[in-house]
């Protein structure tokens, strides 16, 4: 089935019904009985599918469709309800309305069901109130029960209900559990048990210290508790875990430092939202000792001398150690090491460390014998610890004794640790025990340990003679406090070593210990706290303060709490602080009064001064004690709503209420007047919005509302207030057709332009008295034949109608619209017109069969075999005028037709006819026939029918050999394996292909079938996939297997690979009239170049000034109504821009149309240009397109066929992205060099400045007044232009978008956008198609600066707004930079901007004026033209795609981007012109005399060299002496001798071609490298005897030289001169360098390395050594050259091709090289041109200047010998 018998049905109602593809109905949705009263009126639509929208044709049915009635039960209008009441709610009180319905219209009652206790709440059975209807709630706070509503067949339904009864203040607590106030702070039950804890030292972050655990006793998220530490000392943390705080190290404790203990407050706050509850916990942490320290003893080494006589157990020194650990881990035992020997002299006290000798010692000793022991000192931890030290003790004699201590005072030394330094501490006094020497010397050992005097706290001095504190014959030191560093709480008591030495180096330590005395030191420090406490509760404890006192001593951390001075008295008399830190309330506070108290604490150890205060902040929280009110004043409580505002919308009331309270829980409900729940408030924000739809008119009649609206805090006396809402009428309810039916008759042919009828709506909006301003219509389809008065109604018939064209035989029906508001409302639903056309007699008989009056007669058939054709006739029009109907030949009939075929009538059948041959047919004398008949009906009326018949085919004609051509457009080289022709040979026969076998012919090149196949069968040409592109030659037998014939089938085909860019960037027009096939056929007898086709793509490279070989014809495709779509592109390099070529081709349609004797009907084939064929219809659209790379096109005749591309134009109904952003870098995403960058899947562009957009795209471009063109703007729906730019000129043309020719066709868009500025006005003209609107805005008169315009439109206006349009100025922008129009109301609102022409920026190119234009397409105002735009576009885009204005092709004085530099420009004055002119004349008349005078006194040319020797006969030989008479032959050969050696040939065309073809492509540039290297060693021409018979043109010469002119005068000159000889011999000698084609070497005497000027007559220079032998004479004869020879570069004498090619030593120039030579022959010059000349210092420089040529068989070592090539 064809594409125009399938047909789409759809249906007026998709909302309740679908239709499939067969055309079934379907309701998709129960149906409703009761809103459409059992009835639905339906529309069903049928529209076929043909391939132009405008083309299609529809048919329109009614249906209607009845709906049974089923009992159905009343239903709620919520699936719950939640109401609430104050516990003190009277009987009756108001609790809720529930709300029913019933679709059956028979509703009856509601009642209450499951309320426990019976009797508790009541329902009016009608309205669905329900109240209050027992006045004790029994301490029950919340009634769970269902309501039911029940219609009259007792059919029922339930809701869930819940009323929840709200307390007030007295019970407040109660209910606490429902409402969950925050009335409780967290509680410490524990607090004082945390006091002490303690936590091992030297443990890892993280281990447990304490959990402090505090309760809140109330619910909910108020009485969850998290944690937080007031200080965390940076060493411990907190963490919330399961309701408890779980303190923790955040590093290791090292006691002996400073880790001895910590003071931490842990704050337990409750999670209110808003007001949270706090308590505090402070307490102490104790770091417990680990056993981590060895004992250390106060002395690196101990020394003593002890005498021999010393008194056995008595102490000899004393050892101390001290370990920094505490407790038992501090405390130090003592032991001895050392040999059994030693140690049978000592022993130590362990507590002590005294060391006493428990043996006597010999007098032998003294002197002589050191005990050497070991001390070892070990604490008591576990494992214990032991420090060591060496102990040398040294036996001296008696005389030797150790100084001893004579007095010590006090004996047990003490200090206060406030005592100030420098205070004596201690008198120490030692005598020295030598006799008549008292000196005696002490020091103050520093020990390891704080309390050993590490850091230096004591200190000694020397008594003075005069303090007298020792006895007589001692000396003594005072110990006293050099530092004030005493902290009891850190040392109790320091051990301090005395040591005391005499003269004799006898020494002695001595231990004192001093002892700290506690003082009260420390002030006792107050933490900050925030305290809270519930509004109205009674006297109620806050907190215990607690303060932290450093002091050991308990005396002196006794604390008295009490108010600071600054309390005020309010504070004093609401708040009670006892002296152990308890703060009390002393009575109830209101927050409403004072919602925060400034408390300020003291507290004082005793101690004068030591009084700290500290600011504790309490705060009183709120309770719901405050009953709510309505604001009045504030609030807005009256409002207007449009019936149209959706349910979910606000209606605008603002309740505003006054409650002090913070904690409440306010409720709003709407208590009355809420007719059908219109309307929904919001429980907490009192918000009222639409619930349900709204409606002014029948049946609703939803006018005024009256609503009484309760709020409740949930614990006092609830506030009412009413509102009102004023429901306002909008066109919501579209016109109705009264009556929707309408039936007329008329008669075709004769009722033309007629009134028949009227039809008429009314608006239900509108009351029916009043203008109902509405605007009737007819469907695009039907103003073919009809017209509506807008306004009336009235239908009139448009011309004449054709009753046999109608839809349906005699009917047709029509479906008027309506529309209110004029045309810009609402829609009715289609009136149906029914016209009955009655019959004229206007037609005569047709055959209706054969079908489609075609039949078909075989060739060689005799005409007794041939079977006879029946020929039917019927008639359109009705019985009374059609049938019975005669056939005959016309009286036109061509005599060869009825001497071939005859007609006679069926016998006894009317209006039946049959048809047979006369003669034998030959489908090679004529295939067709197109029979012409005269039909009459019954009343006479007649006409010509025609009749085909083809001529079947026979295989009976020659065969023999043919050529054809293929050419495919492989797109990206990705076609499959296809059938891209089929093989051509020579044969009149169309249907022998079945006789026919094909193969391919060995003579095809090699490797061609490796890309193609031939069908064995039927010669279908197969490309396979991937074949390069290219030309190939297929060469195919072709045998005919009936006839028994071979022919030879050439094809050749190119392969071309169609780049994306090719399609993308590809024009498109419609050629009227013609098919794909009837492109491709060759007029008359020709078989190339005279098709459509090839013509076109001529004709298409003439208008873009290219060759016909870079435009590409790829797509051609039939299209409905006889015409074919073409697709083209051109290209140079890179491919023309789709804008540019469209452009170009509409602007020239005419003169293309004149020269090929074509029609095109279209030019840019896009259907969302034109809104009627747009098949997004009013919205967006956009065309993209798709090319086809699995079903390439195959177009083509015999002998040419295109495989080309399928492209499919898909349309999208948007503006934005035709696929999603790529994820993938790839080629061609970045404009303008820049590079792409992946990141995340995202890609970005990274481009060379900030001139450039998110992908690189160019923001800016400078136009001097010129243009640029850039593809047009899509066609949106709402649309946005924007331009940025700056102006030199306060006038010029900034854009214009629009037709650029007169109207083409019928349907063209007439739409136009057009911006410019004229004297600093910006001035915007644009039509949608619905007249011209025509804006004005002012912009500051600045050329320094930029200006943003912003050009906007949709379905409802158009706007035009300049962003600061008068820079800082008073003038109120929003009205002078700001313009808005609506759009007019038409039947159809155009408001689409649907241009196909290009975009252009800056100016516009040669088209048609403004004012004709505006006549051509109805705008309603012309524009202006005015100059171009001479400044700068800084931006511009349409909606969200930015133009890269780098993207032209097309363009004039446009530099891009905006700050490129400018050509450099002349700018000439009236002076300078006149200095010009009169320079150049004074120069002309210079060159016209020396003209003059050179050819006044123009010498014949001749070479210096040959001057008096030239002879008639030119030969060529090696014989000496040839020549000595006159010769009458001239052999020019030498003459026409190329730099390579080879001849030149005849001139072809514009070039002189070689006698080699290789050479001639060299010449032309057009030589293949494999043939070039094929011919690298074919022969000189002057070496080649066969091509010395040749004639010989003149060679091409260089400029300012001629052979003639030489030749002619040199002849006559020489026939004057007897003397001379008249024969120039060309000699060639071994190791000659020049070539046949230069007589340079002829000026070669001498030196070449010399200047010295040659003696052409004398001396005949090395190379003429024979000439000058033979013709040389003695001559004083001096006469000047007749010709100046240009200066000839020289070579070294001896130099020669051998000696090069021996050596092969490398030349000291190129020009000295003869490879050299030839490449800079071969690069710079070509052939038979003289060289550039170069640049030179001396007089040489003012000659030009000539390369030497090169022997051409210098690379020739086997062609008869290397020594000459003469």
């Amino acid at each position: 089935m064809d594409r125009h018998g399938l047909i789409q049905y759809r249906v007026s109602d998709p909302v309740n019904f679908e239709i499939d593809e067969g055309g079934v109905l379907y309701n998709i949705r129960p149906l409703d009985f009761e809103h459409t009263n059992g009835e639905y009126l339906l529309q069903i639509y049928a529209e076929d599918q043909g391939m132009l929208r405008s083309t299609r044709k529809q048919a329109v049915v009614a249906a209607v469709i009845r709906v049974e009635d089923t009992p159905e039960p009343p239903y709620f209008d919520a699936d719950h309800y939640d109401f609430s009441v104050s516990e003190f709610a009277g009987v009756g009180s108001y609790v809720g309305t529930v709300v029913a319905r019933d679709a059956d219209l028979n509703f009856d009652r509601y009642e209450l069901r499951q309320v426990n206790p019976p009797g508790m709440f009541a329902i009016d059975n009608t309205t669905g109130i329900i109240t209050v209807n027992s006045a004790n709630f029994q301490n029950i706070w919340e009634f769970k029960f269902s309501a039911a509503a029940i219609d009259k067949t007792d059919l029922s339904s339930t809701v869930p209900l819940k009323v929840s009864i709200i307390a007030s203040r007295p019970m407040y607590a109660r209910l606490t559990w429902l409402k969950d106030e925050n009335t409780h702070k967290p509680v410490f039950s524990n607090c004082e048990d945390y006091n002490g804890i303690q936590v091992r030292e030297n443990q890892t972050a993280g281990e447990k210290v304490v959990i402090a655990t505090a309760t809140d006793a109330d619910h909910g998220v108020n009485g969850e508790v998290t944690y937080s530490l007031l200080n965390d000392f940076d060493s411990f943390a907190i963490i919330t875990d399961n309701g408890n705080g779980k303190v923790t190290t955040t590093r290791k404790l090292d006691r002996d430092r400073e880790d001895k203990e910590f003071f931490l407050t842990v704050i337990a706050r409750d999670g209110a939202p808003k007001e949270a509850l706090q308590e505090a916990c402070s307490f102490k942490v104790v770091v417990e000792d680990v056993n981590d320290n060895p004992p250390i003893f106060d002395q690196p080494r101990y020394e003593q001398n002890v005498a021999t006589d010393h008194n056995i157990n008595t102490p000899v020194l004393r050892v101390t150690a001290t370990d920094m650990d505490a407790l038992e881990n501090a405390e130090v035992t003592y032991t001895l090491g050392g040999t059994t020997e030693d140690l049978d002299y000592f022993n130590v006290s362990q507590s002590t460390g005294f060391i006493t000798l428990k043996k006597a010692l010999d007098e032998n000793m003294a002197g002589k014998k050191t005990f050497q022991l070991e001390a070892r000192a070990t604490d008591k931890g576990a494992p214990p610890m032991t420090g060591l030290v060496e102990v040398m003790i040294h036996a001296v004699s008696s005389g030797n004794l150790p100084p001893t201590v004579v007095k010590q005072e006090p004996s047990d030394p003490s200090v206060p640790e406030d005592t100030s330094e420098g205070t004596d501490i201690v008198v120490v006094c030692a005598k020295s025990n030598i006799p008549n020497n008292e000196n005696v010397y002490f020091t103050l050992l520093n020990g390891n340990t704080k309390d050993t005097n590490e850091d230096g706290t004591f200190a000694i001095r020397f008594l003075t003679e005069s303090e007298r504190m020792c006895p007589g014959g001692s000396k003594g030191v005072a110990i006293y406090l050099a530092m004030r560093s005493l902290d009891y709480e850190s040392i109790t008591a320091y051990k301090l070593i005395l040591q005391i030495v005499n003269d004799q180096n006898a020494r002695q330590d001595v231990q004192i210990v001093v002892d700290i005395v506690d003082v009260n030191d420390n002030a006792p420090l107050l933490q900050p706290f925030d305290g809270a406490i519930v509004e109205n509760s009674p006297k109620s404890l806050i907190t215990t303060i607690k303060a932290i006192d450093k002091d050991i001593t308990p005396a002196y951390r006794e604390l008295e709490y009490a108010f600071d001075p600054t309390a005020t008295d309010d504070v004093k008399r609401k708040f009670e602080l006892n002296s152990n830190g308890q703060l009390w309330t002393t009575q109830e506070l209101d927050r409403e009064e004072v919602n925060r108290y400034r408390i300020p604490i003291q507290v004082t150890d005793g101690k004068q001064g030591h009084k700290r205060m500290t600011i504790y902040w309490i705060m009183v929280l709120d309770i719901n004690d405050v009953p709510p009110r309505f604001d009045k004043a504030k609030g807005v409580y009256s409002v207007q709503v449009p019936e149209s505002k959706v349910p979910g919308k606000n209606t605008g009331i603002n309740l505003v209420v006054i409650d002090p309270d913070i904690v409440n829980h306010n409720e709003f409900q709407i208590v009355n007047g809420n007719y059908e729940q219109k309307f929904r408030i919001d429980s907490t924000t009192g918000e009222v919005s639409i619930n349900k739809e709204l409606d002014y008119d029948d049946p609703a009649h939803d006018r005024n509302f009256t609503l009484l609206v309760r709020l409740s805090d949930g614990a006092n006396k609830m506030a009412e207030t009413y509102i009102t809402i004023n429901v306002t009428n909008i066109n919501d309810i579209p016109p109705v057709f009264i009556p929707n039916k309408y039936n007329y008759t008329v008669t075709e042919n004769i009722d033309c332009d007629k009134t028949f009828g009227k039809v008429s709506a009314i608006d239900p909006d509108l009351p029916p008295d009043v203008y109902q301003n509405i605007s009737y219509y007819l469907p695009i389809e039907e103003l073919k034949n009809f017209t509506i008065n807008n306004s009336t109604g009235e239908i009139a018939i448009r011309g004449c109608l054709d009753r046999e064209a109608a839809a349906t035989r005699g009917i047709m029906t029509l479906y008027p619209h309506a529309a209110d508001e004029q045309g810009t409302g609402h829609e009715a639903h289609p009136a149906a017109v029914t016209l009955t056309i009655n019959d004229v007699n206007d037609n005569h008989p047709y055959i209706q069969s054969p079908d489609h009056s075609y039949a078909k007669f075989m060739e060689n058939t005799p005409p007794n075999a041939t079977k006879n054709l029946t020929i039917m006739l019927s008639d359109w029009d009705t019985l009374e005028h059609g049938c019975p109907c005669t056939l005959a030949f016309d009286s036109n009939t061509p005599s060869d037709i009825t001497d071939k075929f005859k007609v006679a009538p069926v016998e006894g059948i009317a209006s039946q006819y049959r048809l047979w041959p006369l003669k034998m047919l030959d489908r090679e004398a004529q295939k067709f026939y197109e029979i012409p008949f005269r039909t009459s009906d019954r009343e006479g009326v007649s006409g010509v029918r025609y009749l085909t018949v083809e001529v079947g085919d026979e295989n009976d004609s020659p065969m023999s050999d043919g050529s054809s051509t293929i050419k495919v457009y492989n797109y990206q080289g990705q076609f499959p394996p296809m059938v891209i022709g089929t093989v051509y040979v020579t044969d009149l026969d169309d249907y022998d292909v079945g006789d026919k076998t094909f193969e391919i012919d060995a003579i095809t090149r090699s490797g061609v079938d490796t890309h193609f196949d031939v069908d064995y069968n039927n010669g279908n040409i197969t490309m396979k996939k991937g074949t390069p592109e290219g030309t190939y030659e297929l060469k195919v037998k072709v045998t005919d297997k009936f006839r028994n014939e071979t022919a030879i089938g050439e094809v050749k085909i190119t392969v071309v690979d169609l780049t994306e860019e090719a399609v993308m960037h590809s024009g498109s027009f419609r050629v009227a009239g013609y098919t794909t096939h009837q492109v491709f056929e060759q007029q008359g007898s020709a078989t190339s170049g005279t098709s459509l086709y090839e013509r076109l793509k001529n004709e298409i490279g003439r208008i873009h000034d290219i060759s016909p070989d870079n435009v590409d014809i790829f797509t051609l495709r039939d299209v409905e109504g006889g015409d074919v779509d073409i697709r083209y592109n051109c290209h140079s390099s890179p491919y023309y821009t789709a804008s540019r070529l469209n452009g170009i081709m509409l602007a020239r349609r005419t003169e293309l149309n004149a020269n090929l004797n074509i029609t095109l009907k279209m030019v840019n084939i896009n259907d969302c240009l034109y809104e009627s064929l747009s098949p997004c219809e009013t919205t967006s659209c956009q065309q993209s397109l798709r090319p086809n790379i699995t079903s390439p096109l195959v177009i083509g005749s015999d002998t040419t066929t295109m495989v080309g591309v399928d492209i499919t134009e898909e349309y999208t109904c948007d503006c934005g992205a035709l696929e999603p952003p790529p994820s993938v870098c790839y080629s061609g995403f970045c404009y303008n060099g820049g590079d792409c960058i992946e990141v995340n899947n995202t890609l970005t562009c990274k481009c060379p400045d900030d001139n450039y957009g998110p992908r690189c795209e160019l923001k800016s471009a400078r136009f001097e007044r010129g243009y640029a063109w850039y593809e047009p703007l899509k066609v949106c729906e709402n649309a946005t232009l924007f331009m940025s730019f700056d102006t030199k000129e306060s006038t010029g043309l900034l854009l214009y978008s629009g037709p650029t020719v007169l109207k083409p066709w019928s349907n063209y868009p007439r739409d136009f956008l057009y911006v410019f500025l004229e004297n600093w006005i910006l001035h915007a003209y644009i039509d949608l198609g619905t007249g011209t609107i025509k804006m004005d805005i002012p912009i500051e008169q600045k050329a320094d600066r930029s200006f943003d315009y912003t050009i906007s439109w949709n379905d409802r206006d158009i706007k035009f707004e300049v962003v600061n349009c008068l820079g800082n100025t008073t003038t109120d922008s929003s009205t002078t930079c700001k313009k808005s129009v609506p759009l007019a109301g038409l039947n159809v609102p155009s408001h689409l901007l649907n241009v196909g022409a290009p975009l252009q920026v800056g100016g516009v190119t040669a088209m048609k004026p403004f004012s004709e234009l505006a006549g051509s397409y109805g705008w309603t105002l012309t524009p202006p033209i005015v100059d171009p735009f001479y400044g700068c576009v800084l931006e511009l885009r349409h909606n969200d795609y930015l133009y890269d204005l780098n993207s032209t092709d097309y363009d004039k004085n446009t530099y891009k981007p905006c700050d490129a530099p400018s050509p450099a420009r002349v700018i000439v004055g009236k002076e300078s012109i006149v200095i010009i002119v009169v320079s150049l004349l004074s120069l002309i008349m210079l060159v016209l005399l020396i003209l003059c005078l050179a050819r006044r006194n123009k010498k014949s040319i001749s070479y210096p060299e040959l001057d008096g020797i030239v002879k008639e006969t030119i030969g060529g030989t090696d014989l000496e002496g040839f020549g000595e008479k006159d010769m009458t032959q001239y052999d020019l050969k030498l003459l026409r001798v190329g730099p390579d050696g080879y001849l030149f040939n005849e001139p072809q065309g514009d070039f002189n071609t070689y006698t080699n073809p290789v050479m001639t492509e060299r010449l032309l540039g057009e030589a293949d490298p494999s043939t070039l290297r094929q011919e690298e060693r074919r022969l000189p021409d002057v070496a080649d005897d066969t091509l010395q018979k040749r004639a010989a043109p003149l060679a091409q010469m260089p400029e300012g030289l001629s052979i003639g002119d030489f030749i002619s005068d040199n002849i006559k000159k020489v026939d004057k001169d007897p003397s001379d000889f008249d024969d120039v011999r060309h000699y060639c000698f071994e190791g000659d360098e020049m070539s046949i084609a230069s007589l340079s070497s002829i000026g070669s005497g001498g030196s070449s390395d010399s200047d010295t000027p040659f003696d052409y007559k004398n001396d005949w220079g090395h190379r003429f050594e024979k000439l000058n032998q033979i013709y040389g004479r003695e001559s004083d004869e001096d006469e000047d050259s007749d010709f100046e020879f240009p200066n000839i570069p020289k070579q070294r004498k001896g130099d020669s091709l051998r000696q090069l090619s021996k050596t092969k030593s490398p030349a000291s120039s190129p020009s000295q090289s003869p490879a050299g030579v030839a490449a800079q022959r071969s690069m710079d010059v070509p052939p038979a041109t003289p060289a550039k000349p170069k640049a030179k210092t001396s007089k040489e420089s003012q000659q030009p200047e000539y390369r030497e040529s090169v022997n051409p068989m210098a690379t020739y070592d086997t062609v008869e010998g290397e020594e000459s090539w003469c």
